[in-house]
Parts: structure tokens; sequence; C-alpha cells
């Protein structure tokens, strides 16, 4: 079944999305800087592409564009299948560095078979133009549903979360790290089967390191702020394992509030907030998520990897359990064990100015790494 949709273009970032039909005349939050957008309809642009042949496959329509590349619905010809082929811009092939981190990502994606991982098909170089052809889900994702339909009811959000916890505990058996977990790279089926896309930004932990150290500018950030952990914040080449985990519980958190535990007008805004702040309790804002579901989520929420689960197969069992008593527990536990969320002691509230002054310094010297490694 296919969803009647209309291209977006977000004006804050010039990023493309699709929005399906039933929200037009409402705003929506990009799926990449969470500005909100009024969903329109709209021609799109005028694609010269669309129609052309590329890789054996016959480019229908264009699906979305985002800082580097574009992604196009097309028909794979010899196998007479639908699929999503994503190309580097023309600008984006001119940069090695962006060149080597496609076909990294072609490499990794190869390694994965998984019924929850959006499968790649295939990759190559044609007409100046490097692309990957891969499995075109036909559905929305986490981040449409959401937009959609609002918080998502707890039972739902937690069989679609067990789905892409399996499929990061396949990825993390691999030794690859995705750090780029959130809604909107988790598709969804009609059928309800969620699908973790885009390694664009992953790593594999036992490769050469210095392979990934030229491809990540010493303190840069990788990812998108809203779901990151606070050491991928700090240094996105060392984020391990735990830190996707940390961005699959900023995803639950999400689905259940309507919000992600942290946002802000600015990207600066929304990390500084990560690193220093708890994010507010999930039963503060909706009361019917269980005790023990909601103190899952705030688990995986913690500022200290040590603190939350350490593997996504740790992951499952805990969400397993909490789903077989989701009452058991007397309260929300919160990031920083016994100390409640309001009764902090004044030591913390009054935490010295310098504190904050360093954390932004931090932060400025992140974004001007990201600007200089993107241009």
């Amino acid at each position: 079944m296919t969803i009647l949709d209309h291209l977006q273009t977000c004006k804050a970032c010039n990023h493309e999305f699709r929005a399906p039909d039933k929200l037009l005349g409402k705003k929506v939050a990009c799926p990449f800087c969470r500005r909100l957008v009024e969903v329109t309809i709209t021609a799109g642009p005028n694609d010269p592409l669309v129609g052309q042949l590329l890789g054996g496959c016959r480019l229908v329509r264009r699906l979305g564009a985002g800082a580097i590349g574009v992604v196009y619905e097309a028909e794979q010809v010899s196998m007479n299948r639908r699929v999503a082929m994503k190309m580097l811009s023309s600008k984006s092939s001119a940069n090695p560095m962006l060149v080597q981190r496609f076909q990294r990502e072609a490499k990794l994606s190869a390694q994965i078979s998984h019924p929850h991982v959006v499968q790649v098909f295939d990759c190559g170089f044609e007409r100046s133009v490097h692309f990957l052809t891969m499995e075109l889900v036909d559905g929305t994702t986490l981040a449409g549903m959401v937009d959609e339909n609002g918080p998502m009811p707890w039972q739902q959000a937690s069989a679609l979360m067990l789905q892409v916890a399996r499929a990061v505990d396949h990825v993390a058996g691999q030794n690859i790290v995705h750090r780029d977990i959130k809604p909107a790279n988790i598709l969804v089926s009609s059928q309800g089967q969620a699908k973790l896309a885009d390694l664009g930004l992953a790593k594999q932990t036992d490769a050469d390191e210095g392979g990934d150290q030229a491809l990540t500018m010493q303190g840069a950030v990788l990812g998108s702020p809203a779901y990151m952990s606070p050491e991928q914040i700090r240094n996105s080449r060392e984020a391990s394992h735990i830190a996707d985990l940390y961005s699959l519980g900023a995803t639950f958190y999400h689905l259940l509030a309507g919000v992600p535990p942290f946002d802000g007008r600015t990207a600066t805004e929304v990390m500084t907030k990560v690193l220093r702040e708890p994010p507010a309790p999930l039963r503060t804002l909706v009361p019917l998520v269980p005790h023990a579901i909601a103190g899952f989520v705030h688990r995986t929420l913690a500022k200290t990897p040590k603190e939350r689960p350490q593997t996504a197969a740790q992951f499952v069992e805990e969400l397993k359990q909490a789903l077989t008593t989701p009452e058991r527990a007397a309260g929300t536990p919160t990031p920083r064990a016994g100390v409640p969320v309001q009764g902090r002691s004044e030591r913390d509230a009054a935490r010295s100015p310098l504190v904050t002054i360093l954390i932004a310094l931090v932060i400025t010297a992140v974004l001007a790494a990201v600007y200089f490694a993107i241009y």
C-alpha cells in the first residue's frame, strides 16, 4: 500500500523529507534540525534525473535529500522490484572525505543481513555518480508516526523498540557502532515491521582506527544532538555500543512523550542540556506510562555509560522484564541514582559557573570543528 505524501523542504536546514497527506496544513518537526515546517502541497524540485537509468534502476521519484545526498524511489529493471537509491550530490562527490564515508557505509551495510535492518543490495559508481541500491520500505518512519498520531501507546512503542534493539544487537555483533540512531532513521513498514536505516555515520570498532580518525575530525560531533549520548557529544570517535543504547533510549522517550528528552532552539542549547540536565520525568509528561517502563527509559538515559544497559541484548532483556511487571517500581529512577529530580541538594543546584563556561567552550569548539569538517 503506497502512502500519499508530499515532498517538503525545511527552510532552516534545506533538507528534504516527505510528509503524509493527512498532515497538510499542520506543522511538523523537520527530521534533521527539528525546526517546525508547515506541510503543504508542493510540486517539488524539477528533477532531471527522474525517469533516468542509473545502476540498472529507473528513477521514479525523489524521496528526500540531506546534507550530502539524495534518495529516490526506483525500479530495479532486471529484478522488476521497487528499491530505494541513495546517491551523493555532485558537491559531495567532489569531497574525498565524504566519498570515503559513503563507500564505508556501503562496505558496512554489506556485512549486515537482519530482518530489522534495511538491506543494501548494491553499490557503484556510474556517470560520475556514487550510489547505493537498497530495500524500499513501504511505510513511514518513527518520527513520521509521532508527527501524525502524537505520543505512542507504551505497548506499541515497546514492541517497536524491542525490534530495533535486536537489530542493534546484530549490528554490534559485527563490531559496528551506528552513531545516528533516532526516530527519523527507523523505518516502519505498513505491516508494522521496524527497520534500522542509514549507516552513514557508522564506524567499525575493530577496523584501523586511523581510518575513522581520517573521516572524523578531532573534536567534531557526528550525530543528531537530541539523541546523542554525552560521551558522543564530547568525542564522536570514541562512541561505543553503549552510546547507541543511549540513542535507543532517547528514541523510546520520544515515542512515549511525543518530544525528545532534550530540545532547544539551537544545537548548542540541546547539547548543553544533554551534558548537564536530567530529562523531564516521563510519567510527569505521560502519566499512563507504567513505572517500570518509565524507569527503564530513564536508566538508558543515564549520563554515565556504566549506569546504562551494557549491551543491546541486556537492553532487550530488561525491557522484556519491565513489560512482564510494568507497575513493579515505586517510582521513576532519575539519571543520578538516589537523588530525586525535585530534591537535589543545594550544592548540586549551585554548581560553579565555571562548569557552565567550560561546557559552553567545549560545545563552541565542537561546532566550529563540524563547520570546518563539512565546508
